[in-house]
């Protein structure tokens, strides 16, 4: 199989001679650049194999199965922690972000999945999304179709490119930017089509979690070859503001070093 060679995709320095991370796997060669500290999979499988061979849908399967065989206790608990939280501590974030910031219009989600959070979106909203995977962009055009939307099956990069200049309300970024090969391209793509003063909303692993250093290799955060950033605070707020963006909301609620998640939300500013 032939893999794609990228330099550091936040500052741009070649550490195509430097060793690879003891986060590597098999291989994934996963590095830390030496110039802005920034840890990264170096040799990402390309676009067209994350349609099929790579999709969300089957990486994840197969993650999930390895986990519980490599540790089958460690996978009970952690089974029953999620149904414990699902039940009786059930929270949407997104959902929650959206009502608070008053988001209505055009919403597009970039890696939305199978639809299942555009479909649901609260009444004023249009959906639309971008999805690499064929199976699951196929289902989330299913999902979002009566809302007026349209899903587009493509890299983020040419479906961003399909759309005007502040053409949206909102752009949302949920579990997706540590899959993007190119994150700083498609932020600014991504600024480009949101009217001024549209929001964006990401979600991210943190990889300053307690956490990650606790479970060293171990930690929930690494997948590979689907995971290819992982970002702390600092280099999120880096290639945002690099982008265009102005930061809104990442308060230490949204980015709690015992959480394995991040939140922030940033805008477009007037006169970008």
């Amino acid at each position: 199989m032939t893999h794609s060679h990228r330099p550091c995709p936040l500052c741009g320095a070649d550490n195509r001679n430097r060793p690879a991370s003891r986060y590597s796997k098999g291989e994934w060669l996963i590095k830390e650049c030496p110039a802005c500290s920034f840890v990264y999979l170096e040799n990402p499988p390309p676009y067209s194999d994350l349609e099929e061979n790579f999709a969300w849908e089957k990486t994840y399967a197969r993650e999930v199965d390895y986990r519980r065989k490599r540790s089958p206790l460690l996978y009970w608990i952690s089974s029953k922690n999620k149904k414990f939280k699902g039940k009786y501590l059930k929270r949407n974030k997104l959902r929650d972000l959206l009502k608070s910031f008053n988001v209505r219009g055009k919403v597009l989600e970039v890696g939305c999945g199978c639809g299942q959070f555009l479909k649901d979106l609260e009444d004023g909203c249009v959906p639309f999304g971008i999805e690499i995977s064929k199976q699951l962009a196929k289902t989330a055009t299913e999902a979002v179709s009566k809302r007026g939307g349209t899903v587009i099956n493509a890299s983020s990069l040419e479906g961003l490119a399909r759309f005007d200049d502040g053409s949206f309300d909102c752009v949302i970024m949920s579990a997706y930017l540590e899959h993007e090969i190119q994150p700083k391209e498609v932020l600014k793509e991504s600024q480009r089509v949101l009217r001024p003063k549209g929001r964006l909303i990401i979600k991210v692993p943190n990889f300053n979690s307690i956490n990650r250093r606790i479970r060293d290799r171990n930690w929930c955060g690494f997948r590979y070859p689907d995971h290819v950033n992982y970002f702390t605070p600092k280099s999120l707020k880096e290639v945002l503001k690099g982008a265009g963006f102005s930061i809104e909301k990442f308060g230490l609620q949204d980015r709690l070093p015992t959480s394995d998640n991040m939140w922030l939300v940033a805008f477009k500013p007037e006169g970008r």
